[in-house]
């Protein structure tokens, strides 16, 4: 009986550390490229006017504005009441510029590839973080859509050359 007793104590503490190293660890970030990614450090702290409907509260960012240059590093959180049925796995975005005639130009080359399954983001549910850098990009205002119906816009300004 001791040796069962011993191996039972054995297999709890062995299943409390392996709760607690999981529960510790903070989840790895995607990046397919396998170069690290700067940390979005935005300079500005400030929201602009979004769409009517767009439940731009619900994608979380820390500024609506940037610099050319800046890390844009942006999440979704369903804060509904009802589940958001998305047309892909797991839920894509979509990049568009707001051209000078006032119509929104898809960037091509800042969204990402999509997988045509269905997924669903329940309530208090959210996406895993996205980072988009934005050196080389032109400034202007620019629409992050996700396919679950949220979108938000921000702007990205030039840095002055002094």
């Amino acid at each position: 009986m001791t040796l069962f007793r011993s191996m039972f104590v054995l297999m709890i503490v062995c299943v409390c550390i392996l709760m607690v190293v999981g529960c510790t660890t903070k989840p790895a970030l995607e990046n397919p490229a396998g170069t690290p990614t700067p940390s979005s450090k935005a300079l500005y702290k400030v929201t602009i006017a979004q769409p009517n409907g767009s439940h731009a509260e619900f994608m979380k960012m820390d500024s609506d504005v940037y610099n050319v240059g800046e890390v844009v590093e942006f999440y979704v959180v369903n804060e509904g009441p009802e589940t958001l049925t998305c047309a892909n796995t797991p839920p894509s975005f979509r990049i568009y510029y707001k051209k000078d005639d006032n119509t929104w130009e898809y960037q091509t080359e800042a969204g990402e590839t999509m997988s045509p399954r269905i997924s669903y983001l329940k309530p208090g549910d959210s996406t895993r973080l996205r980072r988009l850098i934005t050196t080389d990009w032109t400034p202007g205002r620019y629409r992050i859509v996700f396919d679950g119906g949220i979108s938000r816009v921000f702007e990205l300004r030039e840095i002055s050359k002094l």
